[in-house]
């Protein structure tokens, strides 16, 4: 009891950072720095701009048409990737660990969305999704949450997901967390995801998919 207490004590004090609100996208990445043959000192700086060069692909990946993914890379790289504390509006370091040759980080990161969209748009790199799907809520439910990095993961996902425009945390009772999501597209589509992603161990399970709730069941 003590355990479920403390992991939601921690997740209410990330709350007010976690999730997506229109022009900015909040979440968790992980950034490393480990020694190689061009990197003969690794520092914990570089692991943080490994990981906030993570977060701008996540963004710009969930923006960019797949093809224009592999043709514009270099331009992606210039524009982006190389500049990206320019679309950074925060982060805040969750979790430092050091690693045999290097240095691994986990950042809690708000992105400028808004400022890459333009910026896609003005290079003509914006995948147009004006006949897409309209927008729709979803009540995302999954059981079983009994860490706070298995919380994260799930953040993660939606946070990654390019069909999720929003979401927010809405109800947490002991190992059970609802989200609201606003996405685009299949509910199916967002629990295969679900059902292929890793959890550290656990097993996902669908137990409701329907176009207004999704709800899973996590397990060994």
């Amino acid at each position: 009891m003590k355990r479920i207490l403390l992991i939601n004590t921690m997740i209410f004090l990330v709350l007010c950072f976690c999730g997506v609100v229109w022009g900015q996208k909040s979440f968790v990445v992980m950034g490393k720095s480990e020694q190689t043959e061009a990197v003969q000192n690794p520092t914990m700086e570089m692991a943080i701009k490994d990981g906030l060069t993570r977060a701008i692909e996540e963004v710009v990946g969930g923006m960019v048409a797949p093809q224009d993914m592999k043709k514009r890379q270099e331009i992606l790289s210039q524009e982006f990737y190389q500049k990206a504390d320019t679309f950074i509006l925060s982060y805040t370091i969750v979790d430092k660990t050091p690693l045999p040759t290097g240095y691994q980080v986990s950042l809690e990161v708000v992105v400028d969305t808004k400022g890459i969209e333009g910026r896609l748009t003005a290079l003509g790199l914006r995948e147009n999704r004006e006949e897409g799907p309209r927008l729709r809520e979803v009540r995302v439910v999954v059981s079983g949450i009994k860490s706070y990095q298995t919380y994260l993961t799930v953040e993660q996902l939606l946070s990654g997901d390019a069909e999720v425009q929003a979401f927010s945390l809405s109800e947490i009772a002991p190992t059970l967390f609802t989200w609201k999501v606003m996405m685009k597209g299949e509910t199916g589509r967002l629990a295969n995801r679900l059902l292929s992603y890793d959890f550290g161990g656990l097993k996902a399970k669908v137990v409701v998919s329907d176009p207004e709730q999704l709800e899973v069941v996590l397990s060994r």
